[in-house]
């Protein structure tokens, strides 16, 4: 699939890697994508911290050159209380921005279980749930809000506080009815600033029609991924195709084959992840097989099925069984020997590459026709094809530009008009671009073009997977020397 973006008279783009440009010439580039491991925000492994806001504890990172982690915030103590106490309330605040300051992509879990008792342990009442989210969203809302100031950010929360670890199954408040009563109640306290990752599919589709399943407010996670033909109830065992075509059907869990297609369709924009419980075997539940043998999953379907998911993020100790298992298995990859853990490390999220540099240059009767009153005459148009190899999308707002250094100094950038987070995953994205006749340069100048990609709150730049990739600039494009 490929897409085209128009990237607008200003937007300029280039050539070539170590190679001077005849600009009476069209040109043909083809880069390469490495296989180095790239450190992004917004994707790939992480840790879980568990902070009980009845005991202020020390803050610390167990792992930092993990961009994500995961806080499970338990809040057992106040499950028969209508109010958390203000202490607890700054205890959280002050767990977030430790997180937010050391730049850290935070999955956020409220929790009232952490032990797999979930009626046992969640308030009596929907309302003390309420009350609960009201208080603590408020809190996530401000800091929602200020992103100029901390680097990190809170990409989504799990799930809706109740239930077996805060895991959707295992409480009396997982009915349609109630699902909606609470995810209404956090999306209101938190001003719809932070998204709820909900377990199934079809919870997914019970709180939004499937017309509107990408929408923002709502993404997945699944905390056991491979542990069986169901992923232990994720999905159903019957086929989409055996049910009527009714507002009833998208409201029943598909097999797994059906539930991963629907995935692959309508989260590819959201931030999904979770756990992986199974590997290379998963045990069969299809409806009347008593036996339940296992079925071998192999590597490329494991892949296959991560790429559907649209997965972002994985825990990096659990389960540590199968982590084991991909990190001793090795494959080879762009004529390289890497582990599959480290490939699937690398491919979580976003991975942007440039494959291909087109240069055109423009016909005097086509430069007549493209003067504008400014007499602003594009000398050349450059398109170039950007893949995402990545599993899913990018979930913030970035900035393309071109760079146009000299001497390794920074002369000039110029705005692309393209949306990064629209750069769909698997697929390549076109981009024509026009390069304006005041900034073409001379062999003499020793000059060269990068792309650039920037997070648009703080200017972090994001990494290009490819091998022409200079961690100032960008990916090189064009060197006149």
């Amino acid at each position: 699939m490929e897409k085209k973006i128009s990237g607008g008279k200003k937007v300029i783009k280039w050539l070539k890697k170590h190679l001077a440009f005849d600009k009476n010439k069209d040109a043909d580039i083809q880069l390469k994508e490495s296989t180095r491991a790239l450190k992004n925000p917004g994707c790939g492994w992480y840790h879980i911290y568990t902070f009980d806001l009845s005991k202020e504890n020390f803050l610390y990172i167990d792992c930092e050159e993990e961009e994500l982690v995961l806080l499970l915030i338990d809040i057992h103590a106040f499950r028969g209380c209508e109010q958390i106490p203000k202490e607890a309330l700054e205890y959280f605040s002050s767990i977030l921005t430790f997180f937010e300051q050391h730049d850290k992509g935070i999955i956020l879990r409220i929790v009232y279980d952490t032990n797999g008792r979930g009626m046992e342990n969640e308030p009596s009442s929907i309302k003390i749930v309420k009350s609960h989210m009201k208080q603590l969203g408020s809190i996530i809302c401000e800091h929602m809000s200020k992103k100029e100031s901390l680097p990190g950010k809170i990409l989504v929360h799990q799930g809706l506080f109740v239930g077996s670890w805060g895991e959707m199954h295992g409480s009396k408040f997982l009915s349609e009815a109630r699902m909606k009563e609470l995810s209404d109640t956090f999306l209101e306290a938190t001003k719809g600033s932070c998204p709820i990752a909900v377990r199934k599919p079809v919870q997914l589709r019970q709180l939004s029609c499937q017309k509107t399943a990408s929408n923002t407010n709502f993404t997945l996670f699944n905390d056991a991924i491979f542990g069986s033909e169901t992923d232990l109830g994720t999905y159903g065992t019957i086929r989409k195709s055996a049910l009527s075509e009714n507002s009833e059907r998208e409201k029943t869990p598909w097999a797994r084959e059906d539930e991963l297609s629907w995935q692959q369709s309508f989260m590819q924009q959201s931030f999904c992840g979770g756990e992986v419980l199974g590997g290379m075997n998963t045990v069969s539940e299809s409806p009347g097989n008593t036996d339940y043998p296992q079925r071998t999953l192999d590597w490329n379907q494991v892949v296959a099925d991560l790429a559907k998911m649209h997965v972002s993020y994985l825990n990096s100790i659990y389960s540590k069984e199968v982590l084991d298992d991909w990190k001793a298995h090795r494959i080879m990859w762009n004529g390289e020997e890497i582990s599959e853990y480290d490939y699937i490390g690398r491919h979580m999220g976003y991975r942007f590459t440039v494959t291909q540099v087109k240069i055109s240059c423009v016909s005097p009767e086509k430069k007549k026709q493209t003067q504008d009153t400014q007499n602003q005459i594009s000398e050349n148009v450059i398109t170039f094809t950007i893949k995402n190899t990545g599993f899913a999308n990018m979930c913030e707002e970035v900035v393309c530009r071109l760079i146009l250094t000299k001497n390794n100094k920074n002369i000039r950038a110029f705005e692309i008009k393209s949306d990064p987070s629209t750069w769909n995953s698997g697929t390549d994205t076109v981009i024509e671009c026009h390069i304006p006749k005041e900034v073409w340069t001379q062999k003499s100048q020793q000059t060269k073009l990068f792309l650039q990609l920037t997070r648009k709150r703080d200017g972090r730049i994001i990494e290009w997977a490819n091998e022409e990739y200079d961690c100032q600039f960008g990916v090189l494009l064009s060197s006149v020397d």
